[in-house]
C-alpha cells in the first residue's frame, strides 16, 4: 500500500507517503502549522488525547494495538520510557497493556520530564526540533534493564530517539536491545536506526515518510527560545512516573468528584495525563459521555487541524505559555481540569474560558 498526499500549510508544504498502516492516516492524525523556527509543522494525533479531544475507549484501543506489535519476549528486566510531554500517557498505558498481555512483572516504566525535582538525575538528552529541547530522566528505583521500549507519539528523523538511546545506554550498559514504539513512524527510508547503540526495531500503527518544504523564513526569537526551554521546579511532588514505577498506577479514586450531569471533557495538564485518562475510562465505563485532551507547551497556529486555541500561564510556573487546542466552550461539554500542582497554579483565565471545575492529585 502506498498513499500519497500533499498538505499545504501557511509555513510550508508536507508531502506524505504512507507505506503500511493498520489504522488509516485520517483516523490516526492530522497536521497543523507550528510556531517554531526549527520545524514549521506539527503532526496532530487524533488518538493521543492531547491536541484533539478523544474518547478514552479510542485511546485504549490504539495503545492496545500498538502494544501487540512490541515483542513479548524481550530480555528482562524491561524499562518502558515515555517522552514528555506528549507521550507520558501513551507510554504509561503501553506499559500497562504490555503487562496485561504478557503477565510479566519485570516490565517497568519511567518518563522523561521538564520539571526539576529533588532527586538524583540519571541523564539528560535533547529533542533538537522541539520548542523545549531539554529532557531530564531521574534515576528510578528499579533494576537495571536489559531491554528498553522507547515511546513517542511519532518518529520523524529519529534524532531525538537516538539521543535518548545514547544517554540511556551510557547509564545502563547492560541494555541488549531497544524497541521504539510510536503511533506513527515517518522515518521510512532514513538511516537513523543504524546510529542507535544497540539493535533496534520500530513498532508503529502506521509507517511512511514526511517531506517538508519550508515556505516562510521563520525568524529566530531569542526571547521565545529562552522562555520555551525553561525547566520547571517542583518543590513538592508525588511520583506518578518521573521516579519510575514497577507496576501500573491504580485507577484514581478521587473524592469528592463534581457531579456528572451531561457530556464531559477532562483536561490533563502538561505531563500529568495518565491518571486523568484513567479517570475518564472509569467514568466512560459507568456510562458517561467523556472525552480526554491535555494542555501543551507546543505553539501551533489556528487553522488546519487546530480549530481553536486558548493561551494561558503554565501551571508548572516556568513562565512558558501553555495552550489548549480544539476545546470549544460552545460544544455543550462540562470541563474538569486535572492537575498535580495545586489549584492555585491553574490560570484563572483558562478556568473562566471553559467554566471549568478543578480536580487535583497534587499539593
Amino acid at each position: 500500500m502506498l498513499t500519497l498526499r500533499t498538505v499545504a500549510l501557511p509555513t510550508g508544504r508536507l508531502e506524505i507517503a504512507v507505506e503500511e498502516a493498520s489504522w488509516s492516516l485520517d483516523t490516526l492524525c492530522d497536521f497543523a502549522a507550528r510556531e517554531n523556527p526549527r520545524r514549521g509543522f506539527l503532526v496532530v494525533s487524533r488518538v493521543l488525547g492531547r491536541h484533539h479531544p478523544v474518547a478514552p475507549q479510542v485511546m485504549r484501543r490504539s495503545v492496545r494495538d500498538l502494544a501487540a506489535r512490541v515483542p513479548a519476549d524481550l530480555p528482562g528486566p524491561v524499562t518502558v520510557v515515555g517522552l514528555a510531554e506528549t507521550a507520558v500517557c501513551l507510554g504509561q498505558t503501553l506499559h500497562e497493556e504490555m503487562r496485561l498481555a504478557t503477565g510479566r512483572n519485570d516490565l517497568h516504566f519511567v518518563h522523561s520530564t521538564r520539571q526539576q525535582i529533588d532527586h538524583s538525575l540519571l541523564c539528560r538528552f535533547e529533542e533538537p526540533h522541539s520548542h523545549a529541547s531539554a529532557h531530564l530522566i531521574y534515576r528510578p528505583h528499579l533494576p537495571e534493564p536489559r531491554s528498553l521500549v522507547l515511546v513517542d507519539d511519532e518518529v520523524s528523523t529519529g534524532t531525538t530517539l537516538t539521543n535518548l538511546a545514547d544517554a540511556l545506554v551510557a547509564c545502563w550498559p547492560r541494555v541488549e536491545t531497544i524497541v521504539v514504539a510510536a503511533l506513527t513512524d515517518w522515518s521510512v527510508g532514513r538511516d537513523w536506526i543504524a546510529r542507535v547503540p544497540r539493535p533496534t526495531q520500530v513498532a508503529a500503527l502506521l509507517r511512511g515518510r514526511l517531506d517538508w518544504t519550508q515556505a516562510e523564513a521563520a525568524a529566530e526569537d531569542a526571547a521565545f527560545e529562552q522562555a520555551a526551554g525553561s525547566l520547571g521546579r517542583m518543590p513538592e511532588h508525588r511520583n506518578f512516573g518521573r521516579l519510575g514505577i514497577a507496576a501500573p498506577l491504580a485507577p484514581p479514586a478521587i473524592t469528592p468528584l463534581p457531579e456528572v450531569t451531561g457530556p464531559l471533557r477532562i483536561v490533563g495538564t502538561g505531563e500529568f495525563t495518565y491518571l486523568p485518562f484513567r479517570l475518564a475510562e472509569r467514568l466512560a465505563a459507568e456510562g458517561a459521555d467523556v472525552v480526554v485532551q491535555a494542555t501543551s507547551r507546543s505553539p501551533a497556529r489556528v487553522g488546519a487541524a487546530m480549530a481553536a486555541k486558548l493561551c494561558f500561564a503554565d501551571n508548572y510556573r516556568t513562565g512558558v505559555p501553555n495552550y489548549l487546542y480544539n476545546a470549544d466552550p460552545a460544544d455543550g461539554r462540562a470541563t474538569w481540569i486535572a492537575h498535580e500542582t495545586g489549584a492555585a497554579t491553574i490560570d484563572p483565565a483558562l478556568i473562566a474560558a471553559l467554566d471549568a471545575k478543578l480536580i487535583g492529585w497534587g499539593p
